[in-house]
């Protein structure tokens, strides 16, 4: 024992690398006993789970009633889903502008016009009751028509849209102040007319050509106005509940002043434009008073009434043999 701590005291290096060594040794070792049973386990599992899915994949569901019962609940459960969703998205259907609908074909189109002046002018004597700036020549968006005839054959889609545009443009004149610089219509896509039989069809470039959409685009509206932040709040609460189906596609926001509030500026107070519309204006505003310079792209959707053939009829009983 004395020539070993004799040893120890002269040979202090050597014993600290070989106590090193020992101890690193035993970490090591079980390091690779845990990662072994770690791995051990995992394989276990693994055999486990391959054998169940084997062997789900090889049976067959058997034809019962239970089972049939419960596709036959299911495919009832999406009927009527269905259904609901159907009678939800028929309710955002346009209807024609001043039931120009009823009119005779031969008088549709002046009927057309009439309405149109007419409801320019309403319009514009809510936009000067209102303190809002019109934009030059504005005529909802239909300019071409304030001077001529539309084509018999675009009259009643024309009614539907002037009944969009007239609720789009009295929402947004209904806005104290607002100075609206564009009030433009973008007319839909015509869909190509359907080839003679004896004509041959052309190959769909595409899968998604040749699936029917359950609704067709009524046109886009773009406008572009300057507001208070309370008015443009108020502007977009009126598209999410509005009675057609609005879709924004794009929007574009720019305050009109490019520098932030100064750090060391009183707080303000409520901007008294804004009084009344709702009671979170009485919050003090930290960030300042700036107008919004906005522009919005408006996508008027309408969907056709579908029906319920898109589910088939529920489940038959199987058949005995």
């Amino acid at each position: 024992m004395n020539n070993f701590k004799t040893w120890l005291t002269e040979n202090k290096l050597t014993a600290a690398l070989a106590a090193f060594l020992i101890l690193a040794t035993g970490a090591l070792g079980w390091f690779v006993y845990s990662s072994w049973d770690d791995y051990a386990s995992a394989q276990a599992e693994y055999a486990s789970k391959s054998a169940q899915l084997s062997g789900l994949s090889h049976k067959k569901p058997f034809p019962n009633e239970e089972n049939l019962a419960k596709v036959t609940d299911n495919l009832n459960q999406e009927q009527s889903d269905l259904e609901k969703l159907n009678k939800t998205l028929e309710s955002y259907r346009v209807p024609s502008f001043n039931n120009l609908d009823k009119v005779k074909p031969q008088d549709l189109p002046q009927k057309f016009q009439d309405a149109l002046r007419t409801e320019v002018t309403r319009i514009k004597s809510l936009a000067t009751s209102s303190g809002t700036t019109l934009p030059p020549g504005f005529y909802l968006g239909l300019e071409e028509y304030e001077n001529s005839l539309p084509q018999p054959e675009e009259t009643l889609s024309l009614a539907k849209q002037l009944t969009v545009l007239s609720w789009m443009a009295e929402t947004l004149t209904t806005q104290k102040g607002m100075i609206l610089t564009e009030f433009t219509r973008i007319a839909a896509k015509q869909v190509p007319k359907k080839e003679a039989s004896g004509s041959p069809k052309p190959p769909a470039s595409s899968a998604t050509e040749s699936i029917s959409l359950p609704y067709q685009s009524s046109g886009t509206i773009r406008v572009s106005f300057r507001s208070n932040q309370g008015s443009f709040r108020d502007i977009v609460n009126s598209l999410s509940s509005s009675p057609y189906f609005l879709l924004i596609e794009g929007i574009q926001l720019q305050n009109t002043s490019m520098e932030p509030p100064r750090r060391d500026a009183a707080v303000q107070g409520a901007d008294p434009t804004l009084a009344g519309t709702n009671g979170l204006q009485r919050l003090p505003i930290i960030v300042g008073r700036e107008l919004l310079n906005i522009s919005l792209k408006i996508r008027v959707l309408e969907f056709q009434n579908t029906g319920s053939s898109a589910i088939s009829s529920p489940a038959t009983k199987p058949k005995s043999n």
